[in-house]
């Protein structure tokens, strides 16, 4: 990689920090810190991106992230160095694993389902590549609301967003996807009114 090819990418990861700051700061942050308090053993997150639930993660061990993005993984492999932290990367789709069944404890996805273009097959993927029974899913997505004036708001709001933001949906059923892929909800827990959910489920 060039010079000028890690200026850009670390500009890339520094402008999608910045713009998500506020956001972590009103309590983005405390959420992926809740969430990853649940990672054990052998960990994929899908989707890792800059970074941002490096910090959050139990010091021992080696995790493995993909993301689709080439510069959002220098990002976060830069993160890694910073933080003293193991961190394996490679540039996949979370549509196509590029692993073998069975390989891991525990996926992690950190506002991920709500962009990929096939959440269900997202999920196939994930409950292939979790050791089972037992293998741990750990979520923290946008989803649509359980109020129906607050889910018809965000229906509403969901097209503009989509157009501004490629392909982010705020108003995907989440909890019913994984159900559906056949995991087992252990814990679902709504923050604003169910815009945001941590979402904790196993493979059986």
């Amino acid at each position: 990689m060039t010079p000028q090819h890690r200026a850009g990418a670390s500009l890339l990861g520094s402008g999608y920090d910045w713009a998500m700051a506020p956001l972590e700061r009103l309590g983005l942050r405390a959420l992926r810190r809740q969430l990853l308090r649940q990672a054990r053993g052998h960990i994929l997150e899908i989707g890792i991106g800059t970074g941002a639930t490096l910090p959050f993660y139990h010091a021992n061990g080696c995790l493995l992230g993909i993301d689709l993005s080439a510069d959002m993984l220098t990002t976060s492999a830069a993160r890694a160095r910073d933080l003293d932290r193991c961190l394996r990367l490679s540039q996949a789709s979370s549509e196509k694993l590029p692993f073998r069944d069975g390989v891991f404890d525990t996926v992690v996805g950190a506002l991920v389902l709500c962009s990929v273009v096939d959440p269900r097959q997202t999920l196939h993927e994930i409950r292939r590549v979790l050791h089972g029974p037992g293998g741990r899913l750990l979520l923290l997505e946008h989803t649509r609301p359980d109020s129906r004036l607050l889910a018809r708001l965000v229906d509403l709001a969901n097209i503009p967003w989509c157009a501004l933001n490629g392909q982010c949906n705020i108003n995907r059923r989440t909890a019913d996807a994984v159900l559906d892929a056949g995991f087992r909800l252990q814990r679902i827990e709504n923050h604003l009114g169910g815009l945001l959910r941590l979402i904790a489920a196993t493979a059986h």
